[in-house]
């Protein structure tokens, strides 16, 4: 059975504009559906400062992107760049299937 879900565009209310996927090769908006939260800082989530590092939110306009960006990214590149001899870029994490995206 299959299952609607929906997927808000996400407005940056500055710019008052949409958001543009943080995939670097594409131009199509960002849902909220598609969104990955970075740590940039030390230590536990509660101690977090402004001085001291910040949260993130990346979005992305499909899972398929989302999947290339975290399967590129931090610990997870080593990992890619071993299943596929070296190559990191554009690459899905272990075990997403292509005909699911």
């Amino acid at each position: 059975m299959a299952v609607n879900k929906v997927e808000k565009l996400i407005i940056n209310l500055d710019m008052q504009k949409p958001v543009v996927c943080n995939w670097d090769e594409c131009d199509r908006l960002s849902r909220t559906s598609h969104q990955v939260r970075l740590h940039e800082h030390q230590g536990s989530c509660d101690s977090v400062q402004a001085q001291y590092g910040r949260h993130v939110i990346m979005s992305f306009c499909s899972d398929s992107h989302l999947d290339y960006w975290i399967a590129s990214s931090g610990w997870r590149a080593h990992d890619t760049a071993a299943r596929n001899r070296g190559q990191i870029y554009g690459q899905h994490s272990a075990g997403m299937k292509r005909s699911m995206l």
